[in-house]
């Protein structure tokens, strides 16, 4: 049996101008959000990165680590957010 996971389309700014997110649902509930994080430097580049935060509650919390791709995060959050 499959577990309905789905995300956001779109990223949501966040209030802190470096990162955005995208809410993560098992079956339309948020179990957690991937954040994206951007620095400018100064090279010129810019790095990008993410983060997974799952919900505890009615808040998050951040899981351990930084990730090369959403992907990546994703995971983290449906690893950690989804109970058994």
């Amino acid at each position: 049996m499959s577990i309905p996971i789905t995300f956001d389309e779109a990223w949501l700014p966040g209030l802190d101008r470096q990162s955005s997110t995208r809410q993560v649902y098992l079956d339309h509930a948020s179990i957690g959000r991937v954040r994206r994080w951007q620095k400018d430097e100064p090279s010129g580049l810019t790095r990008e990165w993410f983060t997974a935060e799952r919900m505890v509650e009615a808040f998050y919390e951040p899981i351990a680590g930084e990730h090369a791709t959403f992907e990546e995060a994703l995971e983290r959050v449906i690893f950690y957010g989804v109970e058994e």
